[in-house]
């Protein structure tokens, strides 16, 4: 019985995406399986997945071509036979081990979704200090806030990791259109925390990759998830 999908998407990831698949492989957890869409790389990143093939309970899928972020979790949604599914992102900035706690709570309470906060039980003079540390911080701390004034929540961090039941994931990401990232992945946001849905946050360790130029999200992203927000909430209130 498979009880947790991980969903591994990756786009040129070369340095880390064995290690990342290696990190779930190696996860003590029964009853999962593993599926990584390879969004079209140029990088030699398919070769490495190439080698996972015949793996036990891993199935892959190989692109021609970047079809867009938004299109591997439609995929992958697809395909996830797991009662939960976890994103596990190939850049390995995520602690993995996380999404077993995940998996207890959301067995326990009967979650609908799950937040790894970065900052979760953070004091505002450490959330301060972070951000004088690493100013980038300032796209997690605005996005945040406006989800919990919209929607008079209390999260810490909704950027983290991101586990999910399946048949909710299902049900709100394979109605969308978007395909890009920065829609996709708020259009979902927007749907679970305005919905009538179970959200918990629990803490998950985070280490940033070295070469900030490497990262797939730009600075210029805050403004494109800004508007994927504010237009979702005004488009509710016109209604």
């Amino acid at each position: 019985m498979i009880r947790l999908t991980f969903l591994i998407p990756v786009f040129n990831e070369r340095k880390t995406v064995v290690e990342a698949i290696n990190q779930i492989i190696n996860l003590k957890f029964s009853g999962k399986e593993i599926i990584i869409i390879d969004n079209g790389s140029t990088d030699g990143s398919q070769d490495l997945i190439k080698n996972f093939t015949k793996r036990k309970n891993i199935r892959i899928v190989l692109r021609k071509k970047n079809i867009g972020y938004g299109n591997s979790l439609k995929q992958g949604a697809r395909m996830a036979k797991g009662k939960y599914m976890y994103l596990h992102f190939s850049d390995i900035e995520y602690d993995q081990n996380v999404s077993i706690q995940m998996f207890k709570i959301a067995e326990k309470l009967k979650a609908d979704a799950i937040f790894g906060s970065r900052l979760k039980n953070f004091s505002w003079f450490q959330r301060i200090a972070l951000l004088q540390k690493k100013p980038a911080y300032v796209a997690t701390f605005i996005i945040t806030f406006m989800y919990n004034i919209f929607y008079n929540k209390n999260f810490t961090d909704v950027i983290g990791s991101k586990f999910y039941k399946t048949e909710i994931f299902k049900k709100i990401i394979l109605k969308e259109n978007s395909l890009t990232w920065s829609s996709l992945d708020f259009d979902l946001k927007n749907m679970l925390i305005s919905g009538p849905y179970k959200i918990f946050e629990v803490f998950t360790k985070y280490k940033p990759r070295a070469n900030n130029i490497e990262k797939k999200v730009k600075s210029y992203h805050l403004f494109l998830m800004l508007l994927v927000i504010i237009r979702f909430k005004l488009k509710n209130l016109i209604k």
